[in-house]
């Protein structure tokens, strides 16, 4: 599973760095049309932005009371002190479960999903300010009349605000494919290191020798 998200989210984040070296406003929408589709992208950007904070929260917490758990029913109320060491299933020789969630829960808290957050927050705040800054000027060619001169001047500002606004968009887009796949990074990386201790445990534990913290 983490793998596959890697290798999906490396590709998005390659596509789109290579879309900068391709672009071009020629045939890009205008007016109501381009609003429409700005509009849609900061809908979808914010979904994906409150869907993965949702899953990280759930996901941690889930692992976070799995874990608690399952030492509040190993651990006797003595043994939870505060004046005593902290528990380490390994050095007790736990079940193998325990040394998975204790794993788990300390490895979902070192991903860098604040990052991810972060990135995702700045492309929505940009493309917020592009559609204000796009209503605004569209509010004011409105009420300007002008000649066919003028026209073909706006025409040229106009292309050079499009590739302006484009440039900000694909900046702030590929931070957050970026982020993404530094989080997909670390979260394989998670899942392997986790994979390989939980088997080592299930070893010791099998053979009552216990292993160094």
């Amino acid at each position: 599973m983490w793998k596959t998200m890697l290798e999906c989210h490396h590709a998005q984040y390659i596509t789109i760095s290579l879309a900068y070296h391709s672009r071009s406003t020629t045939g890009t929408p205008q007016g109501n049309t381009r609003r429409q589709i700005m509009a849609q992208l900061q809908q979808e950007v914010e979904c994906f932005g409150l869907s993965f904070a949702n899953w990280v929260n759930s996901h941690a917490s889930y692992v976070e009371a799995l874990n608690g758990w399952l030492q509040n029913g190993f651990l006797q109320p003595q043994e939870r002190s505060k004046n005593r060491r902290p528990f380490s299933p390994r050095r007790l020789l736990a079940p193998p479960i325990f040394v998975l969630c204790r794993d788990w829960s300390a490895g979902i808290k070192g991903l860098p999903s604040e990052e991810l957050n972060n990135a995702i927050k700045t492309l929505l705040s940009d493309l917020h300010l592009l559609m204000e800054q796009q209503e605004e000027k569209l509010h004011k060619e409105d009420e300007v009349d002008v000649n066919n001169g003028e026209s073909a001047g706006k025409e040229n500002d106009r292309d050079d605000d499009v590739a302006s606004n484009l440039y900000c968009i694909h900046a702030s887009l590929t931070k957050v494919l970026d982020r993404l796949n530094k989080f997909s990074e670390a979260s394989l990386k998670m899942y392997e290191d986790i994979r390989q201790k939980t088997e080592a445990a299930r070893v010791a534990y099998l053979n009552c020798r216990p292993l160094r913290c």
